[in-house]
């Protein structure tokens, strides 16, 4: 979803310029279908300010996210061991608080969609490594100390 979210972005940001484009090419036509001037002339000052405000929120909308987007790799994990799928959720308020690691069992479901069941709640380390060694799924980092072993033989999908 985070990937398809960037592509909407970029298309919300192309249809503010196409429109703003449009309403720059047309606003002659425009005012002419109102008798009224006050109204026109309204309706089009509020259009233009409108526009401005879609291309300009937009804008900032894709380049915020472009700079400062968090990274997916480092978020999402999802491995597969014996037919069985590992999911790790990484949630790192940053700042403001300790960084988890949510271990799930990832189960499918009807209509192509799945089910989490939560494993475990791990405390967070930097690149880790996931193995599954019989019904032990093994976290390891770097150094030894930091090497978690979950017990995963009452997970299994339905």
């Amino acid at each position: 979803m985070s990937d398809i979210s960037q592509v909407t972005n970029v298309i919300i940001l192309c249809s503010s310029i196409l429109g703003f484009t449009l309403l720059l090419m047309k606003y002659q036509e425009v005012r002419s279908l109102f008798k009224n001037r006050i109204i026109a002339n309204t309706l089009i000052i509020i259009s233009f300010l409108y526009a401005c405000l879609m291309f300009l929120a937009a804008g900032l909308v894709v380049f915020l996210d472009a700079s400062f987007g968090s990274n997916k790799d480092y978020i999402y994990h999802e491995q597969t061991f014996n037919k069985r799928t590992f999911y790790v959720y990484t949630a790192d308020p940053g700042a403001f608080g300790t960084a988890h690691h949510y271990v799930y069992l990832k189960c499918p479901a009807s209509f192509n969609r799945y089910e989490l069941e939560l494993i475990a709640n791990l405390s967070w380390m930097r690149d880790y490594k996931m193995s599954l060694k019989g019904d032990n799924l093994i976290f390891e980092n770097d150094s030894e100390e930091d090497k978690t072993v979950l017990d995963v033989s009452e997970f299994y999908c339905k």
